[in-house]
């Protein structure tokens, strides 16, 4: 029997083209309420229904009536289309960019207008904040705005509106300055990357020369601490030609998007070729991005400082040890050129008096091409200059200028 009133209403929908009435219920949506029942009216007062009589009748009319409510009520504009895993599996954040695609991973952080989200297929995602509609977070997340509050709630974002649900404030996301999950693990919220290059050569001439970089930063919504390290070797037939390190570490607050405070500006440098056996500057400043988009950002800090200084040799008289009081000025420029290539430009330069060298420099350029999302190879460029160096105890003095120029590994964590 139910075999007949499968069949008998496989019939109705052929004569009566039952799919082209679904059609148009999908594209009309709630609207096209008026068309949806003319159809059906004629789909049940037709020449078809006239066919059947009975429970056939019945059964086939009350079929075609749940499959068009329930098309009718699962309609959706695709423009608030949300796949059902986002509103059914908490264990992952969901991103809608303005292109209407959606992303499912892990929202790590937005800084200075870029959002990395992190996917188990695509890898890590640098995303420009003005290319984010819609973000539905599994966790609660801190929010710092450009007011310099900070919230830590449970969020929403759509159509570039910020919910907090705690007070059921909105904010645009032009006034928010990060975001950062709060219930991250300590690990998580650090930043890793090492250089390495290295040259090895034998014959006529035996000379192994490397140079290594180490960078570690970690964020929250208010603060960004940096750490750095540098350094560079070379021996040539036995003897060394270049020795020399700079590690430094800073410690930022932010007052809002571009304003922050250098609570602290520590760096050790040492050079024997440049006559320096131990050097060491501490100060502290102010800071302020000039620019700050998605593809370049770029920002100066400038602040009073103390330097003390070692020197390697003097000459007789003369004191090994000097100090002074002194005036840091530093600049750091990104630039994302494309999707795989970066180039930064790292600018200090420190005025002190004569017998400290009187002005420093110290400049750092590279360029980084990304093979995956953990390799790169980069091509960097070193200068330090000291514009009066000390002389030594047999009376000679260094070169101003050092210049050293490396190709190698890179590996971000």
């Amino acid at each position: 029997m139910w075999a007949d009133y499968y069949s008998a209403y496989l019939d109705l929908i052929k004569p009566c083209h039952l799919s082209n009435a679904v059609s148009s219920v999908g594209s009309m949506g709630r609207h096209a309420t008026g068309e949806f029942r003319e159809r059906i009216s004629h789909f049940c007062c037709g020449r078809t229904l006239l066919r059947l009589s009975g429970p056939r009748t019945w059964l086939c009319l009350l079929a075609t009536l749940g499959i068009g409510s329930t098309l009718w009520a699962e309609d959706v504009d695709p423009e608030d289309w949300i796949p059902p895993a986002a509103r059914e599996n908490p264990k992952y954040d969901w991103m809608q960019l303005t292109s209407g695609e959606w992303l499912k991973g892990e929202f790590s952080h937005m800084y200075e207008d870029s959002v990395v989200f992190d996917s188990d297929i695509l890898g890590e995602l640098t995303i420009g904040w003005g290319d984010v509609k819609r973000v539905r977070f599994r966790n609660p997340m801190g929010v710092r705005l450009d007011d310099r509050t900070v919230h830590y709630d449970t969020i929403r974002m759509l159509d570039g509106d910020i919910t907090l649900e705690s007070s059921e404030e909105t904010v645009p996301k032009s006034q928010v300055v990060s975001i950062t999950p709060v219930y991250k693990t300590e690990w998580s919220r650090w930043e890793l990357e090492g250089k390495v290059a290295f040259d090895f050569q034998s014959g006529n001439t035996d000379e192994t020369r490397y140079t290594t970089t180490l960078s570690a930063t970690r964020r929250t919504v208010s603060t960004r601490f940096n750490g750095d390290y540098i350094g560079n070797y070379t021996k040539t037939d036995g003897d060394e030609t270049a020795n020399n390190h700079r590690a430094s570490s800073n410690f930022d607050y932010f007052f809002d998007e571009r304003l922050f405070i250098r609570a602290i500006d520590a760096e050790y440098y040492r050079d024997r070729f440049q006559n320096i056996n131990t050097q060491v500057t501490v100060g502290a400043g102010v800071g302020y991005k000039f620019i700050d988009t998605s593809k370049l950002d770029w920002e100066i800090q400038f602040g009073p400082a103390y330097q003390y200084t070692e020197f390697a040799q003097v000459p007789a008289g003369s004191d090994r040890t000097v100090s002074s009081p002194a005036i840091v000025l530093s600049s750091t420029l990104g630039w994302d050129i494309t999707a795989d290539l970066d180039y930064t430009l790292n600018y200090q330069g420190t005025l002190t008096n004569r017998e400290s060298g009187l002005y420093s420099q110290h400049i750092v350029s590279s360029l980084d091409y990304e093979l995956t999302s953990v390799f790169d190879v980069f091509l960097m460029l070193q200068l330090d200059r000291v514009e009066e160096p000390q002389q030594r105890a047999d009376g000679s003095t260094p070169r101003k200028n050092d210049l050293t120029v490396s190709v190698g590994l890179g590996i971000d964590i």
